[in-house]
């Protein structure tokens, strides 16, 4: 198989053009099913190269970001919302779609309770992997868009996607995003089958952590 670039450095530049230089990561992880292969973890099917993460919150992100927990997942496996980028689909595209799909509201200019809208802060950062996966044979390259999303206080959430399963919201405060990278990469112990999700989504919970409280 040839590896897709999941960071595409046009793609990157002008971003970075738009948001400023931020910080990267690379990640290698050795995987095996059902991670990628099997309901809820089907990372990179549909054409997905990458996803978005946009790390939401009511006006200090210190203070409180959105988490979600779909019905597949383990019980307690809170995590930051994520939205995978298809080919042909921008970062910015994705990022608003999936903001409307998962929670109702909408990209706009500034924030507004009344037209629930949210506005895009931030790009927090890249990170990239190298997942080589056992049974499967290959070996895929997957990217995470950060983004800060400011939404309004009062601003109710209202997912419009059925697909996306989201059955319970939480806010954490940033210094507990570790809390929660812990919390995800032990969740194979009570649910063996999704030890490589959850050792895969921690990173992006340390990652978000550093960036926010850096």
């Amino acid at each position: 198989m040839q590896l897709q670039r999941a960071v595409e450095a046009a793609e990157l530049a002008q971003l970075e053009a738009q948001w400023g230089i931020v910080p990267k990561q690379h990640h290698h992880l050795t995987v095996d099913d059902p991670f990628l292969s099997s309901d809820g973890q089907m990372l990179v099917s549909d054409g997905r190269r990458a996803e978005i993460c946009y790390i939401m919150h009511q006006g200090t992100a210190a203070d409180g970001v959105l988490l979600h927990i779909k019905t597949v997942y383990p019980e307690g496996a809170f995590r930051l919302p994520t939205g995978g980028i298809h080919q042909g689909e921008t970062v910015m595209g994705t990022l608003a779609r999936e903001i409307t799909e998962e929670t109702g509201l909408r990209v706009g200019p500034e924030v507004d309770l009344t037209t629930g809208t949210v506005q895009v802060q931030q790009l927090l950062g890249v990170v990239s992997y190298h997942m080589a996966h056992q049974t499967l044979g290959q070996t895929y390259e997957f990217a995470t868009y950060y983004f800060l999303v400011q939404m309004a206080v009062g601003a109710v959430l209202n997912p419009l996607d059925p697909d996306e399963r989201i059955c319970g919201w939480q806010w954490r405060r940033v210094n507990e995003l570790m809390d929660v990278a812990t919390t995800l990469e032990s969740v194979g112990e009570r649910a063996p089958d999704w030890a490589d999700w959850g050792r895969y989504r921690a990173i992006s919970h340390r990652f978000v952590a550093q960036a926010l409280e850096s």
